[in-house]
Order: C-alpha cells, then structure tokens, then sequence
C-alpha cells in the first residue's frame, strides 16, 4: 500500500472517528494488520475510555495474496467471528478476544469498533509465557465446531491437509521452478499420507495466524488473541505449527514448547499429532516458496532455507523434531 493511498485511508478512518464522538490517540499505535487488510487506530472518547477502530481497506493492487483468497473474506471472517462471540459469549468470559463495541454496516462491514486491551509493558520474551500460548491453543480447540459451521456469509477457512491440498495444488505454477518436479511428486504423496494418518481427528476451531503479534498479555497478566481475519477450523496443530515455525525465541524454549504440546499425546494420537504439525509447515514452507518465486523469481534469497524447512516436513522425525 503506497504512503498516499495509506493517507487517504487514516483520513477516511479519522472522519469516522470524529462521526463517532471519538479522538485518535496518536500516542498509541495499534499493531496493523499483517494482510495489510486493516487499519487500527486508538482512539478516547469524552470519558477517557479507550478504543480500538478496525478500518479495513482494500490491498494494493500490486499486493500478492494467497492462492484463492478474496479481498472481502478477511473483513467478512473477522467481523462474522465477532457477531458469533456477541451472540454465545459477549462479555468474554469463556473465550479470551476483545469485546465488541459497535460493527459498522453493510457486508462486508466496513469497520469494527473493539475493546482495547493495552499489553502489559516489555518485549514479547518477557510478557508472553509458554504457559499463555498453551492456554490460548486450548481454548480455541475447546470452542465446539458447530457455532462457527453453517453460518450464513460466513467464510470459514479450512487449516486441514485437504485444504493445505487444495491450496498448494493452486499454486503448482509457481512453486514447480523452485521445487522441481520429483519433490512436487513428493509433496503430493506425503499428503496423501497425511490425509490416512489424520482423517477422523475431530476438526477444531483455527486462528489461523496465531504468533506472537496476534497475542496480547494484559497488566493483570491475562492472554487474549486478537485478529481474526483467518479463522476457520480444521487441523487441532495448525495455530501451534503457525506460532512454533514463525517465532524467533530461542531453540531450547520452542523445543520445550513443543514438548509440551505433545507430552500427553502417546501411540497412534503421537503419530497423528506429528502429521498434523508436518503438513502445516509443509503448507507454510510451499506457500513461503510460492510468494518467494513470485517476487524474487529465481533470485528468492529465502529459497535455500524454505526448500529446505519443506525437505524436513516431508522427512519428519529429527530432521523436524529436535530430541
């Protein structure tokens, strides 16, 4: 998005504001959107309460977007997701997001108006503990698939080895120059496989971009996620793949961290859950490829090390899983 079209946006979501009796606090900067689909501003109104505006906004037409993504769906899912929460959980006592305050018209809406929740001071390593993840990744697998299914206008994203499937198969054109045609014959076996090993594991509520940037960690040291732009349901591993591949905390606490994802899960639940976790990173590292390709061409200078994260999703064992 250029400075200019980024401008015209803020003074369409300022005009806004002041329709809605409030004042940006330009002291506080809301994290944007990583789809680049959205624009948060802080913002108070006459009382000193604090808000956080949703703006979304169309990408840049030179922007890439993953393969069959429409531009609306971000804004329909986050803001349908919303409407769900309002209607089973409006105060947030079973389910850790921002209360809603006001939904603008229109579908897909063109805004949202939240709850701010101010994370507590402090870098990321300090404030966000493995125990607030595992506590987050549980409430989303324990939130039934049935409120989210079924809804009407309500695109759901489906984060299971099918749909990673469908996916990649959509962007054969552009990953086949850096994969070659042996290791796409490759990937297509190993989902194959994943497909036996996983099917019949009850489809959970997804995230679907669940890091760091999407967690906040309040004062009185409460997690709630934020962004729902992805949501949908599927693979049970998929918001930990996402989390455990686009962190950069330090080895040995990821490798902890994934131990403690997997302690309970013993035998064939072992297996499935290995399986689940390899095709999500098979999916990331196919999508990294893709978007790698498309932009750099053969000149990607990520193509090395995302070959090579694939190469280890597709082996698995400790070529994947540290001991």
């Amino acid at each position: 998005m250029t400075s200019t079209s980024l401008e015209k946006h803020h003074s369409a979501a300022r005009e806004l504001l002041h329709e809605l009796q409030l004042t940006e606090v330009e002291q506080i900067r809301a994290k944007v959107s990583g789809h680049g689909s959205s624009l948060p501003l802080v913002a108070k109104n006459s009382a000193g309460r604090t808000f956080l505006l949703k703006y979304y906004v169309p990408p840049a037409p030179d922007k890439i977007l993953p393969a069959g993504v429409h531009t609306n769906n971000y804004s329909r899912r986050e803001t349908g997701f919303y409407r769900l929460l309002d209607s089973i959980d409006p105060e947030r006592r079973e389910f850790p997001a921002p209360r809603t305050i006001a939904v603008g018209p229109g579908d897909p809406a063109p805004w949202m108006l939240l709850e701010w929740l101010p994370s507590a001071p402090g870098p990321a390593e300090e404030v966000i503990s493995q125990e607030h993840v595992i506590h987050l990744l549980e409430k989303t697998n324990s939130m039934p698939t049935e409120r989210l299914m079924g809804r009407r206008g309500f695109p759901l994203e489906h984060w299971d080895p099918v749909g990673y499937l469908d996916r990649i198969r959509n962007m054969y054109d552009a990953v086949l120059f850096s994969i070659g045609e042996a290791r796409w014959r490759n990937l297509q076996r190993f989902f194959s496989e994943a497909v036996r090993w996983t099917d019949g594991r009850p489809h959970v509520m997804v995230h679907g971009d669940f890091q760091e940037q999407n967690i906040i960690v309040t004062e009185d040291d409460r997690a709630f996620m934020v962004d729902f732009e992805c949501v949908g349901i599927g693979n049970r591993d998929h918001d930990f793949a996402w989390y455990w591949l686009h962190s950069d905390r330090h080895p040995e606490w990821k490798r902890n961290l994934l131990h403690r994802w997997l302690y309970d899960q013993v035998g064939g639940d072992r297996i499935r859950a290995e399986w689940g976790i390899r095709c999500a990173i098979a999916y990331i590292a196919t999508r990294r490829l893709r978007w790698g390709y498309l932009n750099h061409g053969d000149e990607d200078p990520r193509l090395s090390a995302n070959l090579a994260l694939l190469d280890a999703a597709l082996e698995g064992g400790t070529a994947l899983f540290p001991m």
